[in-house]
């Protein structure tokens, strides 16, 4: 992700590939009768905050928090965010 920055067409392979999450999470949830407003948006912030959690976890560690509650944040977040109503 650093080389993003300093490297266009690593920059432009991450921004394709997160498109392409977006819309192929975006299809399954239609295709599984999941339908709500703004439901791209919703889905690409849901994977950047999946994306966020998890390099906390791995990479950064920061003593005093519980990533037990932070996991069950997220998810309440994540739900909360794809509930059929609009922002």
């Amino acid at each position: 992700m650093a080389m993003t920055h300093s490297d266009k067409d690593i920059a432009n392979f991450f921004h394709q590939h997160e498109i392409f999450m977006t819309n192929v999470l975006t299809k399954l949830l239609l295709d599984n009768n999941f339908d709500c407003e703004n439901l791209s948006e919703k889905v690409h912030i849901t994977i950047h905050l999946i994306d966020d959690l998890c390099h906390e976890i791995v990479y950064h560690r920061h003593d005093g928090l519980d990533y037990n509650v932070m996991t069950n944040i997220c998810i309440n977040t994540i739900v909360n965010i794809l509930k059929k109503i609009s922002y």
